[in-house]
């Protein structure tokens, strides 16, 4: 898969530490480019090897840099360096550099000395917000993820996800870099090109999203199977999780959170919501049990501040690893009693019919709250005959209320379900009531 003096690849193509320097070169005919150092840039390139050259550019010489996915509209990417406190937005083909004139309500108009990652959180309200972490903080991630995860020594990673995003970016591609591997990053998404890609490079270390790893599953000839794979965001039902631990060596998850980085890890998953051991340079506290959960709370050691509220509900087991239960807002409290939705999706999931399902919660009058269950089935089924179906497998509180039987579950860009979206919100002079 490698050449003596190659750096990396993007799909088939491998670039060198000197073509990283020419691309730098010709992009540095912008002077803001050549002496980055105190800087904040927004970056939004079509070709995934002139941003990755750039972006190390800017971590070794203290530039700040706004990644954008390169699919983003022009005028919206304009909107996001103008609002992130960007100077100049780098865009296209690299040929125009852009000043941002950022707002003066954005803060500081100097990044911190040493510069800077800011990112945009992807949460489910529709307004992410600026995350901004050094890269002396970044480093101090890679070192600690790559000391955890020591099983990926001697992989090749495959980072089939955006790198213009920390998942792809921090824990593919500058960690592979960090244990000296030659990172493959694929920017062709056909399936079966990326199924070649591991198929050549037995002893991979695929990292993708849940939704991506679930078509390559299920297209994975009989012959083939995967050897690593990294999971991180939306959890994997249970009956896919299990087909998956079929066809793989070993199955991995990772935690983490915009503020914080990657947060924890464990090198063999067993249940989606297993998140493993946390990464030595966080300290985190949570529930003592599966039955007295709380919050995940993210504290960076040696640093100052409030600890990160993750509003994951989760605990931490007697062996120190760390459990993910629900989202806080998506926990469904039915007389007093929680109902975690996936629990009740991976019930239905494994019904021979159903393909997909998502549980969520209605207010009810009488216990607070009840569930729901919205699902995709390859025939139609009788509600009935369905909620008959899952009563051996499932407490009264957990039964489904409201059945749906649906074309397709919306799922957000990263893959995840806004179950807040399908929860009936109060009408505004009830809120009001309820804020006064």
């Amino acid at each position: 898969m490698t050449r003596t003096n190659t750096l990396f690849f993007v799909d088939n193509t491998p670039y060198s530490r000197d073509d990283c320097a020419r691309a730098v070169a010709a992009l540095a005919t912008h002077p803001p480019l050549a002496t980055p150092a105190g800087l904040r840039l927004a970056v939004c390139l079509n070709d995934s090897f002139q941003w990755l050259a750039l972006c190390l550019h800017l971590k070794d010489h203290g530039g700040s840099v706004l990644p954008i996915h390169p699919g983003t509209p022009l005028a919206a990417a304009r909107d996001l360096a103008a609002s992130t406190g960007c100077h100049y937005l780098l865009h296209g083909d690299g040929a125009t550099l852009e000043d941002c004139h950022p707002a003066s309500s954005t803060g500081n108009d100097s990044p911190p000395p040493g510069g800077e990652l800011i990112q945009l959180s992807s949460g489910t309200t529709g307004h992410p917000k600026t995350i901004a972490r050094r890269w002396t903080d970044i480093d101090r991630e890679l070192e600690s993820y790559v000391g955890l995860f020591t099983e990926a020594n001697g992989l090749s990673p495959i980072v089939a996800c955006p790198v213009t995003h920390s998942y792809g970016l921090i824990c593919g591609f500058l960690a592979g870099l960090r244990r000296n591997a030659v990172p493959r990053i694929v920017t062709n998404l056909n399936p079966r090109f990326i199924l070649g890609v591991l198929r050549d490079a037995p002893e991979h270390l695929l990292y993708a999203s849940p939704t991506l790893v679930a078509l390559l599953v299920r297209m994975l000839p009989p012959a083939q199977a995967f050897h690593t794979v990294m999971l991180s965001g939306a959890t994997l039902p249970a009956p896919l999780l299990d087909t998956l631990n079929q066809r793989s060596q070993r199955v991995c998850q990772q935690y983490g959170c915009s503020e914080a980085g990657c947060i924890a890890l464990t090198t063999r998953l067993q249940h989606a919501g297993l998140l493993g051991q946390v990464l030595p340079h966080l300290s985190v506290t949570a529930g003592a049990s599966a039955e007295a959960p709380d919050e995940i709370r993210v504290a960076i050691n040696s640093a100052h501040g409030a600890p990160i509220h993750t509003r994951d509900l989760g605990y931490l087991d007697a062996q120190g690893q760390l459990h993910f239960l629900a989202r806080m807002d998506d926990t469904i409290n039915v007389a007093g009693i929680n109902v975690y939705p996936g629990d009740v999706e991976n019930v239905f999931l494994r019904h021979p019919d159903i393909t997909d399902a998502v549980a969520y919660k209605q207010p009810d009058h009488y216990a607070g709250e009840r569930v729901c269950l919205r699902f995709v089935a390859s025939q139609e089924l009788d509600p009935e005959a369905l909620r008959q179906w899952c009563r051996d497998q499932l407490s009264p509180h957990q039964l489904p209320v409201i059945l749906e039987q649906v074309e397709q579950i919306a799922r957000l860009p990263n893959g995840k379900i806004s179950r807040r979206l399908l929860t009936p919100q109060p009408e505004p002079e009830t809120r009001a009531e309820v804020i006064s």
